[in-house]
C-alpha cells in the first residue's frame, strides 16, 4: 500500500499559521495536497497533531485528503503511528509548507523506488538538485518503524527522513542527482518566513495573476518565475516612519516597490500619522497589499535592503547589515559603516562621508512643464501652491497660506487631516485658501501652479525642473544653507508680509535651472535599486570571515566598496555591482589587453618575458641553485597565461609547470612552447595527477594573488606544496603607491572588478608569516613620475628637471604603483 502523507503543524515560530495563509486565494495547505494529488496512491492523508487538528481538519476534508493528529513535536512518531494505523509499506513524504512542488519529479521519483525496489532493497529516495521547497521522499515504510526504535537522536525525531538516511550503514539510501530541467538548487521555493510568504505571492502574481491556478503550475512554469528578478533577487525597502520626519521617505519606497515589486517593511508602531492613508492610495494605484510587511528580515531572506530612513539608528543599522547587502539613500548618522552601498540623491552641503554615488539625476523630473511666460510681477503669480510635505512638522503651511491670502493671493495648501485643518481658516480668508489632503502624483501636477512654495527637498527640484518659481521655507538652518548653496529663495522660519512682499518684488529671483537637468538624463531610481540588487558583498578574502562594520570603509565608488580588515589589515573589495564574475578567455588577454596597453599579450610576449628574465634571476640568487645539488630544481606558475615566466625560467635552467583557468593560454603552452600545464582554478587541482609532483621548489604568481576570492585556501595550498626553504615569489598592484597616495579615489575606481585585495608593502611580512613565509626581499617597481600631481599640474616634460626629481622620489620614497614580493619557506 502506497500512502501520500503530507506532515502540518500551525504552531511555527518564524511565520504562525503559515499552512492556512492565504496564497492566491487558498490556503497554502490546499496548494500542496493538489500537488501531491497528482501522484498515483492508495491513501491521501494530513499528519497534524491535536492542536492544530480542529483549524486543519476542515481544509484537508474540503481537498478530499483525510486527516490524522499525533504528537506535535516528535513527527517520526506521528508518521509511524499512522503508518500502523493505515497498514502502508511506501510513504510518499512531503510538508505543508511547500506549495511549489515538482509533481512531475515527484512522479518520475516513484519510478525510481520501483525500479530499485525490483533489483535490490531501497529504504529511502530522492532527488537532489531540486529548488528547496519543490521535492518529496519516498520512504520504505517498514524500514522507517524499525528506524524508530533505533535512534534517540531529537533531530531524527524531528524531521523524519534523517532517521535512515544519516545511518545509511544500516539501510539503503539512494540519492539521484535531478535531471537538467530541474536541478536549480540556488532556487528557493518553501514557505518559512515572511520573505518567503513574499516571494510565494509574487510567484503567483507572475504567473497567474494573483490568482491560484486551476491546475497546480508544472515545474517548468515554477522555474520560469524566477526569470523575474523580484522572485531571484527579492528587495526591501525600509523607510523612514518616524513622526516629525515627513512623508517623502515613506513615499519613496513606495514608489520603488510599486516599480520593482519590492517589500516595504513598515513596522506595527510606526507613529508617523499618514502611514496608512498614503499605503492605501498607493495600492489604489497598483501596489499590493501583500507588498508591506512588518516583520524584520533574518539572514539570507533578500538580495538587498535598501533604507530610505534619513537616519539609521545603529541597533537597526546592525541587524539589516547581517540580513543581507545594504544599500542606503541620502544616510545621514554615523553609522555608514554598516552599508555597503550610499546614494546620495538631494544635494548637500558639503560631503564630508564617503558615498558611492552623489547624483541628483535621480531625481524624477515632471514630464509636464509650464508654458506659459515667467512672472514679471507679483500679480502674475495667480496659481500658488504652498506644501512642505505630508507631514508638515514645523506647521508652516497655515500660516503661510493665510499669509498668501492677506496680500490677496488664491492658493491651495497641501496638509494631512484637511477637513480639521479648514477649522484654523477663518473670516474672508476661508475663500481664498483651499485645503487639500497630500495626493500620489503631485510631481506631474506642478506645472499647473505659477509660484511653488516649500521647504528643500524633492518638490522644491521637482518645481524647478517644471517651470515654476520656487520659494522655500527655512524650516532648520541647514535648510536655509542649502537653499543658498543651490540657489533658492529661502525665507528663514515663518513668513510675514514684510518679507513674503518683498520676496514677490523681485519674482525673477524664484527661477532657479537646476545644473542636472541640462544634462538631460533620465535615471529612474526604482531601475538603480533593482541593478543594485544583483550586486554581492565579499568576505575578507586572507581571513575568510564575513565582513564587519569594525572594518573601516576605505573607498566608495559608483560600482564598488572597499573595506580594511580589522583582523589582517588587507584592503579589500567587500562589495562589487557586478553580478558576475570576470571571464578569462581569449578575449581577456586580446582584445581587453589591447585596449589598455595597445597591443595583444602575445605582441607583448617579448617585453613580459623580459621582466621575469630578471624576476627568475632574483628567485636564483634566493634558491642558492649553484649551492645545492644538481638535481633540476622544479617551478610552477601559477596563472602561466601564455607562458612568458615558464619561458624564461626554463632558459635558467628550472624545470617548468603551469597553471591557469584560461584553456586558449594554457593549450598555447603546451603545444607552442611545449612546457607542461593544466587548466586549472588553483587550488583545486591535484599535482601530483597532473605533472607527477608533489612539491615544489618555487612557486611564483605574477599579477594572480589580487584575482583570489578565498586567499586563505590559496596561501595555505602554496605552503604546503613548496619544500622548507623554497621560495614563493609574487606580484601585484600596490595600494600605497603614487596613483593611490595622490589620487586615492581614481585608483579605486579604476581597479579591476576582478581584484578582490589590494596589497600594500608595509602589510605583507605580517599577512605571509601566518601561512609560514618569510619576507626577503620586496621590489618596488611600476614607477610612474607622470602621475604625480605636480607634474600633472605643470605638465613638466620628461627631460625637465621636475620630472626627474619626481623619478627619483617615486624610487627613493618607495611609491611604484606596482612590486614584487619574494619570500622563502620556514624550514
Amino acid at each position: 500500500m502506497t500512502a501520500v502523507i503530507v506532515q502540518c503543524r500551525l504552531s511555527s515560530t518564524r511565520l504562525p499559521g503559515k499552512a492556512l495563509k492565504n496564497l492566491g486565494g487558498r490556503p497554502i495547505l490546499a496548494w500542496v495536497l493538489e500537488s501531491m494529488h497528482q501522484l498515483t496512491a492508495d491513501a491521501y492523508y494530513v499528519a497534524t497533531d491535536e492542536a492544530s487538528f480542529p483549524e486543519l481538519a476542515p481544509v484537508v476534508l474540503a481537498c478530499g485528503w483525510e486527516c490524522f493528529a499525533g504528537p506535535q513535536n516528535d513527527v517520526l512518531e506521528r508518521y509511524c503511528l499512522l503508518i500502523e494505523k493505515i497498514k502502508a509499506d511506501v510513504v510518499i513524504r512531503a510538508t505543508a509548507d511547500n506549495p511549489f512542488l515538482f509533481y512531475e519529479a515527484a512522479r518520475a521519483l516513484q519510478d525510481e523506488y520501483i525500479n530499485y525496489s525490483k533489483f535490490s532493497s531501497c529504504d529511502y529516495i530522492t532527488w537532489t538538485g531540486l529548488p528547496h521547497g519543490s521535492g518529496v521522499e519516498i520512504l520504505n515504510a517498514r524500514s522507517l518503524l524499525e528506524a524508530k526504535k533505533h535512534t534517540d537522536s531529537p533531530y531524527d525525531h524531528e524531521h523524519v527522513g534523517p532517521a535512515l538516511y544519516n545511518h545509511e550503514e544500516s539501510y539503503s539510501i539512494i540519492k539521484i542527482p535531478a535531471p537538467r530541467r530541474w536541478n536549480f538548487p540556488l532556487y528557493r521555493t518553501t514557505i518559512d518566513t515572511a520573505a518567503d510568504y513574499f516571494r510565494a505571492q509574487t510567484i503567483v502574481q507572475q504567473l497567474s495573476d494573483g490568482n491560484a491556478p486551476e491546475r497546480p503550475y508544472t515545474a517548468d512554469q515554477i522555474v520560469s518565475a524566477f526569470q523575474n528578478p523580484a522572485v531571484s533577487h527579492p528587495v526591501l525597502c525600509i523607510p523612514s516612519t518616524k513622526k516629525g520626519r515627513g512623508t517623502g521617505h515613506l513615499r519613496r519606497c513606495l514608489d520603488i516597490a510599486k516599480k520593482i515589486g519590492a517589500a516595504v517593511y513598515i513596522p506595527e508602531n510606526a507613529d508617523l500619522s499618514e502611514v496608512k492613508e498614503l499605503v492605501t492610495q498607493y495600492i489604489v494605484s497598483g501596489l499590493f497589499p501583500w507588498q508591506i510587511i512588518s516583520m524584520l528580515p533574518v539572514q539570507g531572506e533578500y538580495s538587498l535592503i535598501f533604507t530610505d530612513a534619513f537616519a539609521l539608528e545603529e541597533t537597526l543599522a546592525e541587524k539589516l547589515f547581517c540580513a543581507a547587502p545594504l544599500a542606503s539613500l541620502d544616510e545621514s548618522s554615523p553609522y555608514t559603516g554598516y552599508c555597503d552601498y550610499i546614494l546620495d540623491v538631494i544635494p548637500s552641503v558639503k560631503n564630508t562621508r564617503l558615498v558611492n554615488m552623489s547624483e541628483p539625476e535621480f531625481i524624477e523630473l515632471p514630464i509636464n512643464k509650464r508654458t506659459g511666460e515667467k512672472a514679471a510681477s507679483a500679480s502674475d503669480f495667480r496659481n500658488i501652491l504652498i506644501s512642505a510635505g505630508g507631514e508638515d512638522p514645523a506647521d508652516l503651511v497655515i500660516p503661510t497660506a493665510i499669509e498668501f491670502a492677506k496680500a490677496g493671493k488664491s492658493v491651495t495648501a497641501i496638509k494631512s487631516h484637511a477637513e480639521e485643518e479648514r477649522k484654523r481658516i477663518s473670516g474672508h480668508f476661508s475663500s481664498l485658501i483651499k485645503i487639500v489632503d497630500p495626493f500620489p502624483g503631485l510631481r506631474e501636477k506642478l506645472a499647473s501652479y505659477d509660484l511653488v512654495v516649500t521647504h528643500y527637498g524633492l518638490t522644491a527640484y521637482e518645481a524647478a525642473a517644471a517651470g515654476c518659481a520656487v520659494l522655500l521655507l527655512g524650516t532648520t538652518p541647514l535648510h536655509v544653507e542649502l537653499a543658498a548653496k543651490y540657489g533658492f529663495r529661502c525665507i528663514p522660519g515663518k513668513i510675514t508680509a514684510a518679507t513674503l512682499k518683498a520676496v514677490l518684488r523681485e519674482p525673477d529671483k524664484l527661477y532657479v535651472q537646476p545644473v542636472y537637468e541640462q544634462k538631460k538624463k533620465h535615471v529612474v531610481l526604482g531601475d538603480f535599486v533593482r541593478q543594485l540588487s544583483y550586486g554581492r558583498r565579499f568576505e575578507c578574502p586572507v581571513c575568510n570571515m564575513p565582513s564587519t562594520a569594525f572594518d573601516e570603509v576605505v573607498a566608495r565608488t559608483s560600482g564598488r566598496t572597499f573595506r580594511r580588515c580589522s583582523r589582517c589589515g588587507i584592503l579589500y573589495m567587500s562589495w562589487t555591482i557586478d553580478s558576475e564574475d570576470t571571464s578569462y578567455g581569449k578575449s581577456y588577454f586580446f582584445d581587453q589587453y589591447r585596449l589598455q596597453y595597445g597591443k595583444t599579450y602575445l605582441d607583448d610576449f617579448a617585453t613580459i618575458k623580459a621582466q621575469c628574465v630578471r624576476r627568475t634571476s632574483i628567485i636564483d640568487l634566493l634558491y642558492h641553485r649553484k649551492l645545492r645539488s644538481a638535481t633540476t630544481p622544479a617551478i610552477l606558475d601559477i596563472g602561466c597565461a601564455y607562458g612568458p615566466f615558464l619561458a624564461a625560467a626554463a632558459d635558467a635552467g628550472w624545470q617548468v609547470f603551469g597553471t591557469d583557468v584560461s584553456p586558449e593560454a594554457v593549450e598555447y603552452v603546451r603545444n607552442k612552447l611545449l612546457f607542461p600545464a593544466t587548466c586549472a582554478v588553483f587550488p583545486d587541482f591535484n599535482s601530483f595527477t597532473e605533472f607527477g609532483i608533489v612539491t615544489f621548489d618555487a612557486i611564483t604568481m605574477w599579477y594572480v594573488i589580487e584575482h583570489f576570492r578565498n586567499l586563505d585556501a590559496v596561501l595555505k595550498a602554496v605552503s604546503g606544496m613548496i619544500k622548507p626553504g623554497g621560495v614563493f615569489a609574487f606580484s601585484t598592484p600596490s595600494a600605497a603607491g603614487v596613483s593611490a597616495r595622490f589620487n586615492r579615489l581614481k585608483f579605486f575606481e579604476e581597479s579591476p572588478a576582478d581584484h578582490y585585495t589590494l596589497w600594500e608593502p608595509a602589510r605583507v611580512k605580517e599577512i605571509l608569516a601566518k601561512y609560514g613565509f618569510c619576507v626577503v626581499k620586496i621590489v618596488n617597481t611600476g614607477h610612474h613620475p607622470e602621475r604625480f600631481p605636480a607634474i600633472i599640474k605643470h605638465g613638466y616634460p620628461k627631460k625637465s628637471l621636475m620630472y626627474a626629481l619626481a623619478s627619483a622620489a617615486s624610487l627613493f620614497f618607495r611609491l611604484g604603483d606596482t612590486f614584487e614580493v619574494y619570500c622563502k619557506k620556514n624550514s
